[in-house]
């Protein structure tokens, strides 16, 4: 028998036996179904997690933080302050890294006394540093950090509070602390965990670093440096011995105060390998479980396959074939049973995952749908190599089966 007949014997018992060959392949199709909705919104999480931060993050990125307790030993030090971030510029040990400031605080606006909203004062790439996005207008410029200029890139959020009915916000002017700053652009929305007193760029006011010293600190002190090393220092020294330098040379500073934190990369990087192993192990012990039962219904409705069939087995035998092709006949049924099944689990599970991240991006603000072709292909060969498993008994049966016996059953 050609490949189109063994295809056409297939799709005759399925047609005959249409509900119990659905619910042969509901296995298969779950199984592989699962994998590609699981590897989809696995993906889609973890693209929600790294827009969803709040802080700068990656495996190239150093934060410095200022903590508002004092050190283990009770002393309290000089704050994180701008000295701190130029002598960080300046290391030769992080020669070539990219050094952030960030000042914040809660600014009173409008006229009316209790409203108050973040101010961040920064530079041009806190852009890129916080995975911030623009949806109008444009980004504070190196040339507003020079020339002190009062401008404002404004959180969806904040600008529903400062400006709700503007139509055009691009131009208009907002009232910060008795000052009047012009909005140049509106950044879109950044989901974040929960909801809370901290702060969320949606609901956060941009502004020069230059000018918010002016206008509200008149203070050196800093809420964060993020240091961005270069993939040479990275590769000389590895990531682990820069961010130790980076504690070093700003505890030096403080006088061996530790009144600072400082973001373990590594640790980071190895959480979140261990989350994805873990959530990758129950990924495929899930497929797994849905495979091992579909592939159990490949076996039964194969083992009933050859009970149908036994006359002609015994008809084939006798005209000369032989045990090898009736044992490939079967097996070759079998994966072309539980390859549909994989097929249609592919498609099932595209389905699936696209209908869940539309839902989840309604509900969160943002969820990308992702397709991994090679976890769909993975799931196909899966169940074809479930259905060869679990048919190759039926098949090693139907091959040993007697002629004779075969000729006289009814």
């Amino acid at each position: 028998m050609t490949f189109l007949d063994e295809l056409r014997s297939v799709l005759a018992t399925l047609k005959a036996q249409r509900a119990r060959a659905f619910l042969t392949l509901l296995g298969i199709i779950l199984g592989v179904g699962t994998l590609v909705v699981l590897s989809s919104a696995i993906e889609g999480l973890g693209k929600y997690m790294e827009r969803s931060m709040q802080q700068a993050a990656g495996e190239d990125v150093i934060n410095v933080s200022r903590r508002w307790w004092e050190d283990e030993t009770g002393k309290a030090g000089v704050p994180l302050n701008r000295f701190d971030s130029r002598a960080l510029e300046s290391a030769e040990t992080l020669a070539g890294a990219q050094v952030l400031n960030q000042f914040s605080m809660r600014v009173p606006w409008g006229e009316r006394w209790g409203q108050n909203v973040w101010v961040v004062g920064t530079m041009p790439r806190a852009l890129s540093f916080y995975g911030l996005e623009l949806d109008k207008g444009r980004f504070i410029s190196q040339g507003d950090v020079y020339a002190h200029t009062k401008v404002a890139v404004v959180g969806p959020e904040a600008l529903k509070t400062l400006l709700p009915h503007a139509k055009d916000p691009l131009g208009q002017e907002i009232k910060l602390k008795s000052e009047r700053f012009r909005v140049i652009g509106v950044t879109k929305k950044k989901p974040s965990f929960g909801k809370g007193s901290f702060r969320t760029w949606d609901g956060t006011i941009v502004v020069p670093e230059t000018t918010f010293i002016d206008r509200f600190a008149r203070s050196k002190d800093l809420r964060e440096i993020v240091v961005k090393a270069t993939p040479p220092a990275i590769e000389q020294l590895g990531i682990a011995r820069l961010a130790y330098a980076v504690k070093a040379i700003v505890l030096g500073r403080h006088h061996g105060i530790l009144n600072f934190e400082v973001t373990d990369p590594v640790k980071n990087a190895q959480s979140r390998a261990v989350v994805g192993l873990i959530v990758g192990g129950l990924e495929v012990a899930i497929a797994l479980v849905c495979l091992g039962v579909g592939g159990i219904n490949v076996m039964n409705i194969m083992l009933v396959t050859v009970t149908q069939r036994t006359r002609e087995i015994g008809i084939r035998r006798a005209v000369g074939a032989t045990q090898g092709s009736i044992r490939r006949q079967f097996l070759t049924e079998a994966a072309i049973l539980s390859g549909l099944g994989g097929i249609l689990g592919v498609v099932g599970g595209v389905v699936v995952a696209w209908g869940l991240a539309g839902v989840l991006n309604l509900a969160l603000g943002y969820w990308p749908f992702i397709f991994k072709p090679l976890q769909a292909s993975i799931g196909f060969g899966a169940a074809l190599l479930t259905g060869i498993v679990f048919g190759w008994y039926p098949a090693h049966r139907a091959a040993n089966l007697s002629p004779i016996e075969c000729l006289r059953y009814e």
